[in-house]
C-alpha cells in the first residue's frame, strides 16, 4: 500500500533552554535525518523536506495500516512532529473503479 504523509514539526524551541535544545537535535532531529535516509535508500519512502521550513512530505510503501504505524512511530522525532497519512489508490485501481463506475451509468441509461 502506497500512503502519502506530511509533516510538521511543533515549535518547542521556546520551550526549552538553549542545552536543551542542542540535545534534542542530538538525540532526535539528526538521529530522524539518519533514519529518513535509510528508508530511503530500503525504497520505503520517497519525498523530502521543504526548503526553509520544518515540514516536508513523502510517498510511504507499506504492507499495511500497521506496518505503516511502526514506521511512523519508529522515527525518533515522532514526538515533535505532526505526521498526517492519506491512504493512496494506484492509477491503475482508480482507472479500474472509474471503468466499472462508467460502466454501471451507461447500463443504467439503457434502462
Amino acid at each position: 500500500m502506497r500512503y502519502l504523509v506530511t509533516f510538521e514539526g511543533v515549535d518547542v524551541g521556546p520551550l526549552l533552554p538553549p542545552e536543551q535544545v542542542a540535545g534534542l537535535y542530538r538525540t532526535t532531529i539528526l538521529p530522524s535525518h539518519d533514519v529518513a535516509m535509510r528508508l530511503e535508500e530500503e525504497g520505503k519512502i520517497h519525498g523530502g523536506v521543504v526548503a526553509g521550513a520544518r515540514a516536508g512530505a513523502f510517498i510511504l510503501e507499506a504492507e499495511s495500516n500497521e506496518e505503516a504505524n511502526q514506521i511512523l512511530q519508529g522515527i525518533p522525532a515522532w514526538g515533535i512532529v505532526k505526521f498526517e497519512l492519506t491512504p493512496l489508490l494506484s492509477f491503475e485501481t482508480r482507472r479500474e473503479h472509474d471503468q466499472q463506475h462508467l460502466e454501471r451509468v451507461e447500463a443504467s441509461l439503457q434502462q
